[in-house]
């Protein structure tokens, strides 16, 4: 967060200063080395993109990273920066400063969102470049102790050094207790930081130590009251994002979904480049099945994350989810016929990112086309992809992708495959992602899904009542009626294919059951089911082709 403060001293440390400037612009490359060398600075290492910049970063440290946010195809400079920050390439000693030609409100809330020390607008003076420079190295030379505990995660550490250097650095004082108390609230010591931002309030307003108060509130379940902060906050600052995602939280936890939904979209609105922001927006969409506005919000995650390290393919998956929700629920026959070419799109979208990761993204891909299949109304078709995309991990389930697994349980819960989807769950519990489990209950709470498990198990349980008390041909009635509700049911075709192979030696209609069965056989017949299924269907096929 960029501090405003006095100008420092305007003599720089002695100490030579390494450069790093990531610009692909050549012109602007020339005019700030001509800048940093009248400012005493002469080390300087170029890079024209973010990849370059990376390599750089990964053999070597530098004082000074001036980045550009633009950086034509590819990584822009705030995904770049986020990138450096996930793997620890930045010093914490080091000052980052990031620099744009756009003034627009969205690109400049971006790129503060990555946390730089400073942000520069083009076109600006040397004597400008200078001050924020200097101000910049100041402020990490007397706070170095903080920035270094927060890049080792060293919470009892970062409680200890705000806390003294409050004392030390009255210029510095409000921003060493924020941190502090946003260090209380990660260690879940809610009151502590709700006593420290109470106390530093009581002195003077500040909108920061005014949100942080909201959150703690938030954490302690004094929900009325974090929503009076909150709203104060954003009644002094109304462009604080954070302020309204907070508010947000506040009530979903009174049960307002729908202020939430209004909040979290005001804050997207201001600041249309948070990937985090956008994926709580389709979170609660989905919670609330607002589909439509789910499937939007998805689907600007998707190209919003595609270069960045929040690229991940549960917001695929999730884009996939909602698409077929609302294709199902809006009550538009155009709807469905055109879900391949969405998902078609969304899927080159994200490919090349996901190609190039350890992720199996063919595995993920074929999972993707399986649901849409089921969503077009083909799901035997849609079930022989599924489980071949499946068969690498079926046998052997110690270390299953999260992603695929998620992706598998949503189909299985599309396909009407319940049984097996309620078994993958302890799988998923020790995978957890909210956005992930949220789809997941959105498939368990969608209405038409609930209505055809309620009458699909309604009609299973029957016909194993009926079968249990050796009414065969009522059994098969039911088991027939349940494949017609579900037809790609494993569980009940092969109660089905039980009863039949009972049936059919002492029946008038033995050759139309026979054939029956042939056919439930061959639907099942070489997919790679479920070990369980598996031992069953081949005991089963066994006794079939000994009765032909």
């Amino acid at each position: 967060m960029l501090i405003s403060d006095k100008e420092p001293e305007k003599k720089f440390p002695a100490k030579p200063k390494r450069v790093l400037m990531v610009n692909e612009q050549r012109s602007f490359q020339v005019m700030m080395k001509a800048i940093l060398i009248n400012l005493g600075i002469s080390n300087i290492t170029s890079a024209n993109n973010a990849e370059e910049a990376r390599r750089r970063c990964q053999k070597g440290t530098f004082d000074i990273y001036l980045i550009d946010y633009d950086l034509g195809v590819g990584e822009n400079g705030r995904q770049l920066l986020e990138s450096l920050k996930n793997q620890n390439l930045i010093p914490p000693q080091s000052v980052v400063i990031m620099v744009s030609g756009d003034s627009s409100r969205a690109m400049v809330l971006s790129a503060l969102e990555a946390e730089p020390d400073e942000y520069l607008m083009k076109p600006f003076s040397q004597e400008q470049f200078a001050f924020r420079l200097k101000r910049a190295l100041a402020r990490r030379q007397a706070l170095t102790p903080i920035f270094t505990a927060l890049a080792d995660s060293n919470w009892p550490a970062l409680i200890t050094v705000s806390a003294a250097l409050a004392q030390t650095h009255p210029r510095f004082a409000n921003y060493c207790r924020c941190i502090q108390a946003e260090t209380y609230l990660k260690l879940e010591q809610a009151q502590d930081a709700r006593d420290l931002m109470r106390q530093l309030l009581a002195g003077q307003e500040n909108s920061w130590a005014r949100l942080i108060l909201g959150k703690a509130c938030n954490s302690l379940g004094l929900h009325e009251e974090a929503v009076g902060h909150l709203q104060t906050t954003l009644k002094n600052t109304p462009l604080m994002v954070e302020a309204h995602r907070w508010l947000a939280e506040s009530m979903l936890a009174l049960g307002n979904t729908e202020r939430a939904q209004q909040e979290l979209k005001r804050a997207v609105d201001i600041s249309p480049q948070s990937v985090l922001l956008a994926r709580r927006l389709a979170e609660v969409c989905l919670i609330r099945h607002d589909y439509a506005q789910a499937k939007e919000v998805l689907l600007s995650l998707i190209e919003l994350s595609r270069n960045s390290i929040h690229c991940t393919p549960h917001y695929l998956g999730a884009y996939i989810q909602a698409l077929t929700l609302y294709s199902l629920n809006s009550n538009d026959s155009h709807q469905i016929p055109h879900l391949q070419k969405q998902v078609n799109a969304a899927l080159s979208r994200l490919r090349d990112s996901l190609m190039m990761s350890e992720f199996n993204y063919p595995a993920f891909e074929q999972i993707c086309q399986a649901r849409v299949q089921i969503a077009l109304g083909e799901p035997l078709k849609g079930k022989r992809m599924l489980y071949r995309a499946n068969q690498h991990w079926l046998d052997d389930q110690a270390n299953p992708s999260p992603a695929l697994l998620g992706e598998t349980a949503l189909a299985l819960y599309q396909l009407g495959e319940f049984e097996y989807a309620d078994s993958l769950q302890s799988l998923l519990a020790a995978n957890p992602d909210t956005l992930l489990t949220i789809c997941i209950q959105t498939a368990l709470d969608d209405r038409s899904a609930q209505e055809q498990r309620q009458r699909y198990e309604e009609l299973n349980n029957l016909g194993t009542n009926a079968y249990q008390a050796g009414e065969l041909e009522q059994a098969l009635t039911h088991f027939r009626e349940a494949l017609r509700r579900v037809p790609a049911n494993t569980v009940a075709a092969l109660n089905k294919i039980q009863v039949l192979l009972l049936l059919m030696p002492n029946s008038q209609k033995s050759l139309q059951l026979r054939a029956e069965c042939k056919a439930t056989v061959e639907e099942l017949d070489g997919i790679p089911l479920n070990p369980t299924q598996q031992e069953r269907f081949h005991a089963l096929r066994q006794e079939f082709d000994k009765l032909n």
